[in-house]
């Protein structure tokens, strides 16, 4: 036998004894950190989640993708503590220069602007690629770290008609680095696990994935396959991603024959537990949240959303105060008097604009999805109304509107999460109503719904604020994960 497959025997014997050390591990907690908040986060508190999630016990962070790398890299710079921790990072999608040619094994999945020039948004499964993104990657530099590293291929659907091909390159190229050490397994990473079969991003978990994962250990190794996760979303409501695991575990306890190569153990991770999308995230639509609120409803009280039967009083209030404020009353009395300035007709003018829109924006609260929607609106429709409109706004009509905005998003919060209860209390396509008791926050629910699927190794959330994580950490306590 040659020397790389000495070589890889060895490796195997390692990851063996990190998966069994992962195992025991896991029975303390199977909440995993996740990483597709970073990018509102200061890299300050960035490091301070990350401090967080290890001091509760957290062993598996996944790394954001560009800047997220390194702000992982930097947040774990000097970790030498036990136990080890496994982070894991994305491969597949980069940005390249619209002038350039794709090399070989690349598409063009975007053409877009930054700041200077366009650029274009490409996916590479190549092993040049791989092994180019591996190198560049500092978190491959913290060497002297107790940190293994899995890389996780990508959403390789983005290939369609190559994907096994590609995938198959990509996955050979991961097999070499876990023969020279530099790596101890990979997985992949997909929306497209939990799509419908004749969805065109689908992903097919055993034609596909599993195909090329025991051909490329046939190719490198002649040894079992070291793909060791399989990352996919799931959640009360797009439960699809719950089957499919059940089916692929199923499927690997009992195959012992038609597939000599398959991994020898296989985790599945479940993304986006307190997120779904109408589009199943294929598309740009909002995921709407599976959490309830806290509130503040009077000085120093605050309220959870789900313990609420209205909104916060204050928004009531505060938008009375810009209705009275912006009615205009002394200029239209005085207009039965005398003729009025063109300054004061401007001021009616803009009186009328002012009101109608604090009255849209009040109908259109109960139908409201998520809070990105609510924000975009504001941006998109709200803003161009006051730019456009006036010149210039006094303190106190400014002041007004600012208290009135607070407010309104507040509103927008309670009736986005009574809204998303409702959903999830009469059911839908392919999934049935949930008896969701009313004490009980929306997170609970959902988190403690899907730590009841044990096919399931790790539920991956996200944080914004180390409490995010202590908090999120108390639920699957109380569900005795």
């Amino acid at each position: 036998m040659s020397f790389v497959h000495e070589k890889c025997k060895l490796t195997m014997m390692a990851t063996k004894r990190a998966i069994s050390s992962a195992s025991r591990v896991r029975r303390l907690s199977r909440m995993a950190l996740g990483s597709h908040k970073y990018a509102r986060v200061e890299r300050g508190i960035y490091k301070l989640i990350v401090d967080e999630a290890i001091r509760q016990g957290i062993t598996v962070l996944e790394a954001g993708q560009d800047n997220g790398i390194s702000m992982m890299a930097e947040a774990l710079l000097g970790y030498v503590d036990e136990p080890r921790l496994t982070v894991l990072q994305r491969l597949g999608y980069g940005l390249s220069d619209v002038a350039g040619k794709p090399s070989e094994g690349s598409i063009v999945v975007e053409t877009g602007k930054t700041l200077n020039h366009q650029s274009q948004v490409v996916h590479s499964l190549s092993g040049a690629s791989v092994e180019g993104l591996l190198q560049k990657s500092a978190l491959m530099d913290l060497k002297e770290e107790n940190i293994h590293i899995i890389p996780m291929v990508h959403n390789p659907e983005e290939h369609g008609d190559d994907t096994v091909s590609r995938l198959t390159d990509a996955f050979c190229a991961l097999e070499e680095a876990v023969c020279r050490g530099d790596i101890p397994s990979f997985g992949v990473v997909s929306n497209g696990f939990s799509l419908p079969p004749k969805h065109p991003l689908h992903l097919d978990w055993k034609s596909t994935v599993l195909k090329a994962a025991c051909d490329a250990a046939k190719e490198i190794t002649g040894n079992k396959s070291n793909l060791s996760i399989v990352q996919l979303p799931a959640n009360i409501l797009e439960t699809r991603g719950i089957q499919v695991a059940r089916d692929l575990k199923s499927f690997l306890n009992a195959n012992t024959i038609s597939m000599l190569n398959l991994p020898k153990t296989l985790e599945i991770f479940a993304m986006r537990p307190l997120t779904c999308y109408p589009d199943q995230g294929t598309g740009d639509g909002d995921g709407f949240q599976l959490i309830d609120f806290p509130i503040p409803t009077e000085p120093g009280i605050t309220e959870w959303t789900h313990e609420m039967i209205s909104p916060p009083p204050v928004y009531e209030a505060t938008m009375k105060r810009a209705l009275s404020h912006f009615d205009a009353t002394e200029i239209l009395e005085a207009k039965q008097e005398r003729k009025l300035s063109e300054h004061e007709e401007q001021t009616i003018e803009g009186a009328k604009i002012l009101i109608e829109m604090i009255q849209g924006l009040d109908r259109r609260l109960e139908s409201s999805i998520t809070f990105s929607q609510h924000e975009r609106e504001l941006m998109s429709n709200v803003m161009p109304v006051l730019e456009g409109t006036f010149e210039e706004i006094d303190e106190q009509s400014l002041e007004i509107l600012q208290d009135f905005f607070a407010a309104h998003g507040l509103a927008a919060r309670y009736h986005i999460a009574r809204r998303t209860r409702s959903c999830s209390i009469e059911g839908g396509k392919d999934v049935m109503p949930y008896k969701i008791p009313s004490n009980m926050k929306m997170q609970e629910f959902a988190l403690g719904q899907l730590l009841k699927e044990q096919t399931i190794s790790k539920i991956i959330v996200g944080a914004t604020k180390p409490e995010h994580v202590r908090d999120t950490m108390q639920i699957f306590k109380q569900n005795r994960d």
